[in-house]
């Protein structure tokens, strides 16, 4: 009777560690199917930035406008001034991408700062309604709001399929789709292979690669946004749209000090940049890789409100 005992439970034992490989190995599947369909998303978004229906358009003009109108080739023969200034522009933001590690084709959308299709991607999921972008970094990455669930996009990646790692995204209940709040927050995990918001505390922690990440780009439907990050910090675990009335701006001041008095381990400040009340602010949050019961945020201001104070 022992030994009967002995073998069901060692089968029992055997079933269990069998269906627990299983299970991992479909999660792990499916973890890295969706990381492929983002490769895919990326690439996609970008052959249209750089094959622009207008740009090639612009091209033919030239040829007719040679024929018919030759009082109209004075203009035509100043562009090459403007293309020039392009290629400067350009080769000054691929200097400092050489700087970074990372493949400098992940640049390409930020370095002309041409228009996303969003017509596109809602054929893929209506949730997307923004784009992260930070140059020398892995961030660069659709943005998503349910308005159903704040919730959802934790552990449900761009496409609505399930991904333990989530998406990139803000909640309906605290924040509009038109980042035009006092302050935005931006959710994601922080995963161990660098994705989502996993670089970012060992990039902002760092006072050289804080100064070189720190322009992140926000595009929108019909237009691109730059914003200027001012702060790094480890902080506490608390839902800070909801303790914060960012529309008052005893809070919003409160909230801003309270971040540029932390002092702790990894902490980095741009000094000479606090934002006022009246400003755009974006915080990015994820969990702090020492201690998750805590927030790693970086914060961020629109830089057109900094030129207007």
């Amino acid at each position: 009777m022992k030994k009967k005992r002995i073998l069901i439970i060692a089968a029992i034992v055997c079933a269990v560690i069998a269906t627990g490989a299983i299970v991992a190995t479909v999660i792990s599947s499916n973890s890295k199917d969706s990381g492929e369909k983002l490769e895919e998303l990326r690439d996609s978004i970008k052959q249209f930035e750089t094959s622009d229906p207008s740009t090639d358009t612009e091209t033919e003009e030239p040829v007719q406008t040679d024929t018919d109108e030759p009082e109209d080739t004075e203009t035509d023969t100043e562009e090459p001034e403007d293309t020039e200034t392009d290629t400067e522009e350009d080769t000054e933001d691929t200097e400092e991408t050489v700087e970074s590690t990372e493949d400098t084709s992940r640049q390409l959308p930020a370095t002309n700062d041409q228009l996303l299709d969003f017509d596109y991607l809602h054929t893929i999921n209506p949730d997307i309604y923004a784009w992260i972008e930070i140059n020398g970094t892995l961030v660069d990455y659709p943005v998503l709001q349910s308005k159903t669930d704040d919730n959802r996009y934790l552990t449900t990646a761009y496409d609505g399929s399930y991904y333990v790692g989530g998406a990139i995204f803000t909640q309906a209940s605290y924040n509009s789709d038109t980042f035009n709040d006092p302050v935005t927050l931006i959710y994601g995990h922080t995963m161990w292979s660098g994705i989502l918001f996993g670089q970012l505390q060992s990039i902002y922690t760092n006072p050289t690669t804080f100064a070189q990440c720190s322009d992140i780009k926000i595009y929108l439907p019909g237009e691109v946004r730059h914003y200027t990050v001012f702060a790094a910090v480890p902080y506490e675990n608390i839902h800070i749209m909801y303790t914060y009335d960012f529309s008052v701006e005893y809070w919003f001041n409160n909230f801003i000090k309270g971040v540029q008095n932390v002092r702790a381990l990894g902490a980095n400040f741009n000094k000479d940049i606090t934002p006022q009340y009246g400003d755009r602010v974006i915080v990015l949050s994820t969990c702090l890789n020492e201690d998750s019961s805590k927030r790693f945020l970086v914060l961020a201001v629109l830089q057109d409100d900094l030129a207007d104070n």
